[in-house]
Parts: structure tokens; sequence; C-alpha cells
């Protein structure tokens, strides 16, 4: 028992010498400041961007209500008209995690306004965007601990063992402390402690800060970081346990940095590009305008016919055939055209939903790649949180339609709607975490085996440490 606790007290000074000894290097407080304050940054920014969203959304409410106001001012006798101007917003509410990870939010329409004309034809009508922001992106935590971190946990590992060989202090230290490989993971534990450390203060933060529930959402969106994090130690042990030097591990260790995060995920879109172009967006608004307008040279019954045949609900509004122009037939038309560009719309949304699958598959041999995606679905701001959008867009529209079209049927006026209902509506993904655990178990088993390699190479030359 003597025994035991003087061991315990000889391991406990160690361990303390060892924590002394590192935070006596200037360059690791660098380090840690520098994720701090980029951390901390990456919140205000993360935040600030979802708040301007949620601005312009609130805002949308007052234009939407003031605009609606204008139109029935104008063509308050003549219905059709007025719905022909007047548009209805729908928006992507962010979740609270959106500011954590904004993902695809910056370059995915958030806030649609849809008249109840063809919907194919103004699906694709979004703002301009400049592209050298959408080339940068935006700066959120998420961004900060994907690409910083292991920039970070490089600078500290790199040469654990290499620099001291380098020196001659190698040989003092393994000959006071015994074998050389508890002697690595106890510096290895060190850097790791500390970079836990500021991974825990900076989601702390984003709690309080974002104000997010410590909840599982919580748990497992520390988990997918925590295997990260534990990814880029075992890779930096891997590459340590060759036993080169201090230069040929840190150049080793940021071309991996380079490929994983940048050339990689470069190559992947280049290749999803080409994989599955979509000028299926152009074809769809084509096929629903050329839709419309053939309709003006065709007898009015052919396109009545196809509506009723659309909605055989409303074949008890006849429609009057004495008249040249009606706007019974006119919405009829605009149905026709989307009806006509059903196909088109189809195809691009089942080839959005294929880059979805190809990018979550090739996706499996970037851990970074895997992070994001699980974070971005976690947060909300992934493409099939997108995808899921549209298709409320979609009903949205339609109920729409389903609510005006018998009242400018029978001939009714703007004295016959409930404006006040017609508020922005909307949009809140249901949360989501099917792909989570396929990218938990991902960068499990490559750290693990990484982590394996590295203890195979430390044993096979041990006499050479």
């Amino acid at each position: 028992m003597g025994k035991n606790f003087i061991n315990n007290t000889m391991n406990n000074s160690t361990y303390q010498l060892e924590f002394k000894i590192f935070f006596r290097n200037r360059a690791v407080w660098s380090g840690i400041l520098i994720l701090l304050i980029s951390g901390f940054a990456g919140l205000y920014f993360g935040k600030k961007f979802i708040e301007k969203q949620e601005a312009v959304i609130e805002k949308a409410n007052v234009l939407q209500q003031e605009k609606t106001a204008h139109n029935i001012r104008l063509h308050a006798e003549d219905l059709g008209l007025l719905l022909f101007y007047n548009k209805f917003s729908i928006a992507h509410m962010p979740s609270p995690w959106a500011a954590f990870a904004n993902g695809q939010r910056d370059i995915n329409p958030y806030l649609m306004s849809v008249s109840i004309l063809g919907l194919e034809g103004q699906m694709y009508d979004t703002d301009l965007n400049n592209p050298s922001t959408l080339l940068l992106g935006n700066m959120d935590l998420a961004f900060v601990i994907i690409f910083l971190f292991p920039l970070v946990i490089i600078a500290f590992s790199y040469n654990i063992v290499s620099a001291e060989q380098e020196s001659g202090v190698w040989g003092l230290v393994k000959s006071q402390s015994g074998l050389p490989l508890p002697i690595i993971l106890r510096k290895f534990s060190i850097r790791m402690i500390t970079i836990f450390a500021v991974l825990l203060i900076l989601m702390a933060a984003a709690a309080v800060y974002l104000q997010l529930a410590v909840d599982l959402h919580f748990v497992m969106v520390l988990m997918v970081l925590s295997l990260y994090v534990l990814f880029w130690f075992a890779l930096s042990f891997w590459v340590i346990s060759g036993n080169k030097s201090s230069s040929y591990n840190a150049v080793t260790l940021i071309a991996c940095w380079v490929v994983l995060n940048i050339i990689g995920p470069a190559v992947l879109n280049v290749w999803l590009t080409k994989k599955y172009p979509i000028p299926e967006a152009m074809e769809t608004v084509i096929h629903q305008r050329e839709g419309n307008h053939e309709k003006w040279d065709r007898e009015k019954h052919v396109t009545m016919d196809k509506f009723y045949e659309h909605y055989p609900q409303f074949k008890k509004f006849p429609f009057p055939s004495a008249l040249t122009f009606s706007w019974y037939w006119y919405y009829a038309m605009q149905q026709m055209g989307d009806d006509e560009a059903a196909e088109s719309a189809g195809h691009m949304m089942k080839k959005l939903d294929d880059r979805q699958g190809f990018t979550n598959a090739s996706a499996v041999l970037f851990p970074g790649i895997q992070t994001q995606l699980g974070l971005n679905e976690l947060a909300g701001s992934d493409l099939q949180s997108h995808l899921n959008f549209l298709k409320a867009l979609k009903a949205y529209h339609e109920q729409l339609r389903l609510s005006f079209y018998p009242v400018i049927f029978t001939g009714g006026t703007a004295r016959d709607i409930d404006w006040k209902k017609l508020k922005v509506e909307h949009y809140v993904n249901p949360s989501s975490s099917r792909k989570v655990l396929q990218n938990l178990l991902v960068v499990m088993a490559f750290s693990l085996l990484l982590l394996l390699a590295g203890l195979y190479n430390f044993r096979k030359k041990l006499h050479t440490f």
C-alpha cells in the first residue's frame, strides 16, 4: 500500500511538472488564445448572421401586410387582379443551433415570396448574392472547431518526442522516467486535456450566448466535436510514431490537414457537380412558361378540361365560355403550366436527393466533412432541411390556391377574404439526427485505427526511441 502511495505521488508530481513545462511555452498560450478569440468571434458572427435573417423575416411580415393593404385599396373589386400582384411569404425559421453552424443558410433562400400564379416559375427567383462573399462563407463556431482546432493540435503535438531527441534531452528524460510509451502518452494527455478544456469553455459560452438548452441535442453536438478532436490527436499520434524529425512531422500533418479539409472537399464538390448537373432548374422554368404562353392560342375548354381533371372539386363552378377572358381560365392556365413542368421539377428534386446521398457516402473518407454534415443536420442548416422547406413551400402555395380559387370563381371581392390571417408562414424544420450516428461511428473508427497503428509503430520501434 505504501509503495502504491509513493508511485501515485511520483506520478502526480510528474504530471504537475509536465504541465508546468508545457504551459511555460509562450506558443502554447498563443494557440489557446487564438482558439478562444476565434471561437468567441465565431459565436458573435454566427449569431449576427442568424439575427440578420430573423430581422429580414420580421420585416417581411410588416411589408407583406403593407403591400396587401395597398393592393386592396387599388383592386378591392377585382380579386383576380389583386391576387395577380399580391405575394405571400413563407420563412424557413432558424433553429437555435443555426447560429452555431450556419451550414447552407447563406446559399439557400430562407424566405420565399410567391403569388398564386404558377409556382415553378417563382421558386428559383432568389436574391442576388456577392460571389466573393459566398466564396469566403460565414464564420461560426463550427468553422473554428473544424478548421482551426486541428492546426493548434498539430502545433502542440508534432514535436512531442522529436524536439527532445534533437536537443539531446530525450535520453535523460527516458532514463529518469522509464519506458518511452508512457512518457509519450502522458505528454499527449496533457495536450488533450488543454484542448478539451478550451472546447468545453467555448461550448459553455455557446450555451449561454446562443441560449442553447443543455439537453440530448447539446450532448450529441459535443460528442460529434469531441470525436473530431480525438481524430486529430490520433492522427498526430500515428505520424509521431514513425520517429521522424520535427520538420517531417509538421509537414506531414499540415499536408493531411490541407488534403482532408481543403483539397478533398474541393475535388468532391467538382466531382459532385459533374456527376449530378442540374440543368432542370432552367428547364422547369421554361416548361412552366411555355405551358402558360401556349394556352393563349388554344380553345379555353382544353385548358379547363385539364384543370377539372386536376381539381375535380371545382367542376361545380362552370366556366363562362362566352367570355374571351376570365380569371377563372387564367389561373387554370397557370396551374396547367405547373403541371407540365412537374416532370422536370421531379427530376431536379431527385438529383438534389442524389447529391445529398452521394455527399453522405463519399464523406466517409473525410472526417471534417462528416463532422460538418453532422453539425449541419443537428442545426437544421443542411441541404435536406432546405429540400424539406421547398416541399413546405409547395404545400403552402397549394393551400393558398385552394383557399382563393372558390372566391375568385364565384366573383368574390377583397371583402370576402380575411386578410388578417394571411401573415408570413413560419416553417420549422423537424429536428433530425439520422446520419449523426453514422458520422460518429465513422470518425470513431478512423480514430481507433490510427491509435492502434500508432501503438503498433511505437512497440515495433521501441528500441529506437
